[in-house]
This record gives C-alpha cells, structure tokens and sequence, in this order.
C-alpha cells in the first residue's frame, strides 16, 4: 500500500465513542497535538444522547483530518467497534478511546518503529493512569501477551 502525499494517511485512528463528552474534547487534542500530522481520525458515534455530536461536529469543521459519523442507533460496543474500524484507509490503526491521552510524540514514534522493521507487526506504549484532572495516579503495567508464532 503506497502512501501518496494528501492521499492516504500514514496511520488511521479510530475513537468509537458513546456520551463522552467529559473528555473527549481532551481526547480529540491531544491527537491534533501529534507531532506526526498525517493521520485520519475517524469518530463513530453510537448514537450518544449527550454533547458528544455536537463536541465532534465542531471538531470536524476545524480539522479536515477529522471525520465524524453518527450511528442511528446504537450498534453495540462491538459493532460501533467494528464500524469505526471499516472506516479506516491508512496502512496503520490505533484505537483511541474518548477519555484517554497521548503524549504529543506518541504517533511519531511507534510509526518510526514499525518503519525501521517490518517484522514489527505491534508497537505498544507505556502508559499512566490519571485522575480525571489529567494527574498522576500511577504507571500501568499491563503485559500485553506477544509469544504467539504468528501475527
């Protein structure tokens, strides 16, 4: 899969979300804030019955990176899931939940590893838990399970 310039992001986000407006503004600017811009951030509503649509319409409109998409109903965590990632036209995908963040080098740098060796088929961060000030509470240290054979 080529990349052209303007064409094809080079990694494709995708923030499923239902009534997340608490933090999804937060959420959506941190991935703006990435020092790696050449993503799409696709958003699919599963019908959220709060500020959410109206949080990521205005988004939308600043950020041509930004496509929204509000289900009629709700689908289901697994099919709002499922329909957020069909969406997706770059040759890299990241989940991004509504309330979570990412440092502003995340994307540059798991996209540079995956580049320097295409037998890297994960690239997985290290990650904190924080409060819902945005502090500190602790690191997170889930061991991802990467010992099967194949991908």
């Amino acid at each position: 899969m080529e990349i052209i310039a303007n064409k094809m992001p080079a990694i494709s986000l995708g923030l499923p979300v239902y009534n997340g407006e608490s933090y999804l503004a937060q959420a959506i600017e941190a991935v703006q804030q990435q020092t790696n811009g050449h993503f799409e951030l696709i958003i699919t509503d599963n019908a959220s019955t709060d500020g959410t649509e109206a949080i990521c319409r205005v988004y939308e409109r600043r950020d041509r990176r930004i496509r929204y998409y509000r289900n009629e109903s709700n689908l289901g965590a697994a099919g709002n899931f499922n329909c957020d990632f069909a969406l997706a036209g770059g040759p890299f995908f990241k989940w991004v939940a509504y309330d979570d963040l990412m440092a502003s080098a995340f994307l540059e740098r798991c996209v540079d590893v995956l580049h320097r060796d295409p037998s890297v088929v994960l690239c997985y961060p290290r990650a904190s838990i924080i409060d819902e000030n945005g502090e500190f509470l602790e690191n997170y240290d889930f061991k991802l399970n990467t010992e099967f054979s194949q991908p």
